[in-house]
């Protein structure tokens, strides 16, 4: 069932969304860039190397794109895939966590409810490494919480299978994102030995052939990076990657302390509905052993993210698991103890007001960014508010009965609106998108697409490697010299392009403009397709016709 429900909330709008700028092209289009030349270990985007993130997701991005991806690789869902699978196994690793630490119940509650947030959604919608960084995260503290809770019973044989799991991950999480998963893992570990003032029970860890397990699957692609480019990719990362998100704000990012705390009820929901009361629960249970290690698995690393100057909204992803069980398990308990009445309602209001401030925002994209309304999205709409109302009616009370699953249903409506609905239909959002359509069907075969004045790296994966980002010279040059037949112009240097090629009587048409807004900056954009005119002008005019058509579908 669990599977199921994974399967459909991923499945819905992976193909139908186009590559979103900028993190998502700068992973996918490495990983083709690896089949196209067959070198798998330099991480370049074009021509320039890319020293930001070791290579796993590029090998799982670029294996499945090799499966799925079509025969020129250009498949944005086979790259998208890994991520699925990636919450998929989070999925299943949350419920094996619950069910360590408490029951079946409980787990499956906590699994569907993790699966439900459009947080880890949006996630496993986009070809990127955080997916992949929460299932290799899930993957360590599983095999921790295993050798916790039963530390005090004798013997470590059957924890062999769960080792290698905790070996693997560790691994394959700095071969995902470097240090993220050994810090988080670090001050749970650290934490919980503190509590316990004892360390001892971490040699069931098993470390004396752990230890080399994990150097085997990490050593390999470091070793082979160094030897043919030296230490640059690493000192690179370091200075340009890592450090500066935890002493400067990046890519204008920042956020003071206590953001993630005041933007939970947005970022958690629809788990939402039992945050108050999950506080209050944990605060009383706090010295349950299963209670503590769900806490020393959030709060320090949680408190580490509220420090670091750069912020963005998925870094408290590796926390939503642990959260979830605890909610699962608040609920399930409550049947013997209820919460305080306060907690319950304002956890009830909360929910009830992000919840319709995702329907607000649903048709305030549609409004200005979409095309309109038809029946799917109104019955769409129309169902979430029924079924956002309906659990707050219901839990208004203190009734928590069976709240999990109610809850976790309506973040199950929400993400299938979001993405399988809402963000298909936003056309003025992918400019990129459309102008690569208008350029693929009027581009000369084997030449290159010029783009001036728009640096987005999605146009390079949607019309390939070899497009060529250039100043209006270049641009000119090119198409006066043939090595090009169309150019996607940005309206700011539309001008100076006629200007320059009118001087070098360059003959230049414009075929289409696109309109719309930029994903990255939220500004209004227009950008021109401008073909040199070496067709009849019988030709042009009939491919202006089909373009122009092309544009308002």
């Amino acid at each position: 069932m669990l599977t199921i429900v994974v399967a459909l909330l991923g499945v819905a709008g992976l193909s139908s969304i186009p590559p979103l700028d900028r993190d998502e092209p700068d992973f996918a289009q490495p990983a083709r860039q690896m089949l196209e030349s067959g070198n798998f270990i330099d991480i370049r985007f074009q021509d320039a190397p890319l020293h930001e993130k070791p290579i796993l997701t590029y090998w799982l991005q670029a294996g499945s794109a090799a499966l799925f991806g079509g025969p020129e690789h250009n498949r944005i869902a086979a790259y998208r895939l890994p991520s699925v699978l990636a919450v998929w196994m989070a999925a299943l690793l949350t419920y094996e966590l619950a069910l360590i630490l408490f029951d079946g119940r409980v787990a499956l509650s906590a699994a569907m409810l993790f699966a439900s947030v459009p947080l880890v959604q949006s996630q496993a919608h986009q070809a990127r490494a955080d997916a992949l960084l929460l299932a290799a995260m899930l993957g360590t503290i599983v095999p921790l919480a295993r050798i916790y809770v039963s530390r005090a019973s004798p013997g470590a044989s059957h924890f062999t299978r769960s080792n290698v799991l905790f070996w693997g991950s560790l691994a394959a999480g700095i071969l995902i994102k470097g240090p993220v998963v050994p810090a988080l893992l670090s001050l749970t570990v650290v934490t919980l030995s503190l509590l316990e003032r004892d360390w001892r029970w971490l040699k069931r860890l098993q470390p004396w052939w752990g230890v080399p397990l994990f150097l085997l699957v990490l050593l390999p692609w470091p070793v082979a990076l160094l030897r043919s480019n030296g230490a640059s990719f690493f000192v690179q990362a370091w200075q340009t990657d890592i450090f500066p998100k935890l002493v400067s704000v990046q890519e204008s990012h920042g956020a003071p302390p206590l953001s993630y705390a005041v933007l939970a009820p947005l970022t958690l929901w629809p788990a939402t509905l039992l945050l108050p009361s999950v506080v209050e629960f944990a605060w009383r249970r706090r010295r349950d052993m299963p209670i503590r290690f769900c806490l020393a698995s959030i709060l320090p690393g949680w408190l580490l993210f509220e420090l670091a100057v750069t912020k963005l909204p998925h870094y408290v992803l590796p926390f939503v698991p642990m959260l979830a069980v605890l909610m699962a398990v608040c609920a399930d308990r409550h049947a013997v103890r209820p919460p305080s009445r306060i907690s319950s309602r304002v956890g009830v209001v909360l929910f009830v007001v992000v919840g319709l401030s995702i329907v607000g925002a649903i048709v305030a994209a549609l409004m200005r960014l979409g095309t309109g309304f038809d029946g799917v999205t109104v019955v769409g709409i129309v169902i979430l508010i029924a079924s956002v109302i309906g659990v707050a009616v219901k839990t208004w009370p203190g009734r928590f009965e069976r709240s999990v699953g109610a809850a976790a249903l309506c973040g199950m409506l929400a993400s299938l609106m979001i993405f399988g609905i809402v963000m298909p239909r936003l056309q003025r959002l992918w400019v990129a998108d459309r102008a690569a359509r208008v350029t693929e069907s009027v581009t000369q075969p084997g030449l290159p697409a010029l783009v001036v004045g728009y640096h987005e790296p999605s146009l390079v994966f949607l019309l390939g490697t070899r497009t060529r980002f250039v100043d209006v010279k270049g641009a000119v040059d090119a198409l006066e010299a043939h090595q090009s037949s169309v150019a996607i112009v940005a309206s700011t240097s539309a001008s100076e392009l006629v200007r320059l090629a009118d001087a070098r009587a360059v003959d230049l048409q414009e075929i289409a403009r696109i309109e719309g807004i930029d994903p990255v900056h939220g500004r209004p954009i227009e950008l021109g397709v401008w073909k040199s005119k070496s067709v009849s002008e019988v030709s042009a005019r009939a491919l202006a016709l089909h373009v122009s058509r092309s544009v308002r579908r």
